[in-house]
């Protein structure tokens, strides 16, 4: 009696092993990509307003910013001239009638650069948009900076490359977070412990880059 209570407790123990071991085998690839899905939406918003930010800049200084550090001075503190027709049209008559009856006048405005942005881009998030996120704003995205010429035009390009180790950077955060209860560390110790070091899901996942420094391009990987 005592072995066979023995040897079904034995084989319960074994099947939730087992159980568990198929579950964690399932669950570990779906975190994995959920906190890189989650991530690589982070690092586009601010890819995103970094090249909102550098339209703005290239009109006003033709070149684009050759660093992070150039182009977060010149949306914080930045003024940029835009031009706008001062006047009102009258009915029936044209803009071209106006402007030439003395009506409607051209005047170049300073108005702030970071307003200028978030004019042309209402949805842009400025805030600290220089960091790669999840690094506790101790790393920034580096601008790379180059020149495509032929005998008829020289044109300015850029690129960003934020590397795989940069968008899982302090990965351990986010499968598992201190602020649960103790069930629930439990849990996410026992299924995803060490899983930022699992090479056989990274090489599933790419780099995030925006622009070219070999085509005259600003769209970025995920695009």
């Amino acid at each position: 009696m005592k072995t066979r209570f023995l040897f079904r407790t034995i084989l319960a123990i074994v099947v939730l092993i087992f159980a568990v071991l198929v579950y964690r085998s399932i669950m570990r690839p779906e975190r994995f990509r959920a906190v890189y899905e989650l991530r690589s939406k982070e690092i586009q918003l601010r890819l995103s307003a970094i090249r909102s930010a550098q339209t703005v800049y290239k009109n006003e200084f033709k070149v684009f910013a050759s660093d992070i550090d150039s182009l977060v001075d010149f949306v914080e503190n930045g003024k940029v001239v835009i031009i706008k027709n001062i006047g009102e049209i009258p009915d029936k008559m044209t803009e071209k009638e106006a402007f030439e009856k003395g009506l409607l006048r051209k005047e170049e405005i300073l108005i702030p650069a970071k307003d200028r942005i978030l004019e042309l881009d209402p949805t842009v998030k400025l805030e600290d948009f220089q960091y790669i996120p999840f690094t506790d704003k101790q790393k920034k995205f580096e601008i790379q900076v180059g020149n495509l010429e032929s005998q008829t035009y020289k044109i300015m390009v850029y690129r960003i490359d934020v590397p795989l180790d940069d968008i899982l950077v302090n990965m351990e955060r986010s499968v598992q977070p201190e602020n649960v209860n103790v069930f629930q560390r439990f849990y996410n110790y026992l299924l995803y412990s060490g899983l930022e070091d699992e090479d056989q899901y990274r090489v599933q996942y790419k780099p995030i880059w925006l622009g070219s420094l070999t085509e005259a391009s600003i769209t970025g990987s995920w695009e």
